[in-house]
This record gives C-alpha cells, sequence and structure tokens, in this order.
C-alpha cells in the first residue's frame, strides 16, 4: 500500500469513541479512531517498510504514528530515531502498545533502556519505564539481566512518589510485569509495591486496572495464563 492509500484507509475506517479516549489523553495528535486490531491487520499485509514507517511516523497521526512501529523494521533503528520516535510519541499509547516491542528487537535496546529511565525528559522516561515492562514479560530469561533488573526497581522505589502521574504509571506497571514474568524477582517487586502504595490510573478504574502493585501481584502471581513465573512453576510439577 501507497501512503496516500494507508491514509485513505484509516479516515474511512473510524471509529468514533476510540477517537474520543485517544484524543482525552493525547490532544497533541490528530485521530481517526481506527481499531487496533484492523491497525495490526493493515501492518501485516503492509510487511515491513523502513521509508513507509517514517513517512507515517512523520503525520503527526496517533493511528498512523502506530502503524509505523508495526512495519518499521528494527535493524533500521538507531539511537537517534528511537530517542526521536519516543519524544514524538509523548508517554502515550504509541509506546505502550507499539514503539515498545519494536525496540525491544533491537541489539542496543539495553543501552536506550538504562538512559532514558534517568533521562530528565518526561517523555524520555516514560518510554524507559514502560520499555522496562515490556522487557520483563517479553524478553527470553536467559537474556534478563538480574542487575539491570534490580537497579530498575529500586530506581522505581526510590523516585516513584516524586513523578508525575503518567510515570508512576508506568513504573508500577514495571513493578508487576517484574514479578509476574521474572522468576526471583517476586519479593522484591513485593517490597517495592508495598512501598509505592496504591497509584492513581490514567483511565476510569475497572476490573482490569487495579493500580496497586501488591494487589495486582497477588491476584495474578499463580495464574499461568498472565504470568510467566507461574507458567514455569506449574511445568515444573507436572514434569518434575
Amino acid at each position: 500500500m501507497t501512503f496516500s492509500e494507508i491514509l485513505s484507509y484509516l479516515e474511512n475506517n473510524p471509529n468514533e469513541s476510540a477517537k474520543k479516549r485517544i484524543l482525552k489523553r493525547n490532544p497533541e495528535f490528530n485521530a481517526f479512531g481506527t481499531t487496533m486490531k484492523d491497525l495490526r491487520d493493515l501492518g501485516s499485509k503492509i510487511g515491513e517498510d523502513y521509508e513507509l514507517a517514517v513517512k507515517l511516523y512523520e503525520t503527526n497521526i496517533y493511528e498512523a504514528m502506530m502503524l509505523s512501529t508495526f512495519i518499521m523494521p528494527s535493524k533500521y533503528v538507531t539511537e537517534v530515531l528511537a530517542t526521536a520516535w519516543a519524544r514524538k510519541a509523548n508517554a502515550s499509547s504509541i509506546i505502550d502498545q507499539g514503539l515498545a516491542n519494536l525496540l525491544l528487537k533491537c541489539e542496543s535496546y539495553d543501552l536506550w533502556l538504562k538512559t532514558w529511565m534517568k533521562s530528565p525528559e518526561i517523555p524520555l522516561r516514560y518510554a524507559g519505564f514502560t520499555l522496562l515492562s515490556t522487557y520483563f514479560r517479553l524478553e527470553s530469561l536467559e537474556k534478563i539481566d538480574f542487575n539491570l533488573c534490580q537497579e530498575s526497581l529500586f530506581i522505581i522505589k526510590k523516585t516513584l512518589l516524586d513523578e508525575p502521574i503518567t510515570i508512576q504509571n508506568a513504573m508500577n506497571n514495571a513493578v508487576v510485569m517484574a514479578g509476574l514474568h521474572v522468576p526471583g524477582l517476586l519479593d522484591l517487586s513485593l517490597d517495592v509495591a508495598k512501598h509505592i502504595g496504591h497509584v492513581m490510573p490514567l483511565v476510569a478504574k475497572n476490573s482490569c486496572n487495579i493500580q496497586s502493585a501488591s494487589d495486582y501481584l497477588t491476584r495474578y502471581i499463580d495464574q499461568p495464563q498472565f504470568s510467566r513465573v507461574a507458567k514455569l512453576n506449574l511445568k515444573s510439577k507436572v514434569n518434575p
């Protein structure tokens, strides 16, 4: 598909309720409200395309930027591009649902992660802690750096209460992902969760939006469908 065809597709596949949600949190973007399912299907249809991804990300259209993260070849993602895209995403779900997954495929993501978590810029700190959550959840255990895990959780414990609400939410989620998905981190995650307490949610509270990391860990730590740690424990019981 061409650039023009993609913009035409987005314009002709709107979702008003999704558009309102996007613009309420991210008024700096333009949006049509195209659903994530349609965007992912479109990304699969297009395949990897560096030039198209760059052009789409420059539009300032939320869905076009999200789509960019699905079609950008990770081998072309440099530190300059990663940093620029993280800044432009501006602590939005573009990072949570798209950019973090792309960056985890990049060779130098761990260096960006360490730098961004300590950045004076809010968009980069948000990107850093969101990438950290994705790291805990999706990185293979053979590649997990336990020292990095511990250092990151100590940073969260020390600084969360002084951060703006967007970063508090990103940090809170990282604590949950560490405890649920990295063996050996549950006790430290629970300790950090107890220290930080309840975090005000970014969206309306519901059954899937538990803003106490302690409650979330307690609820899901033994459920294999939500926890890699639980899945490994179950597997060890079946195959001792």
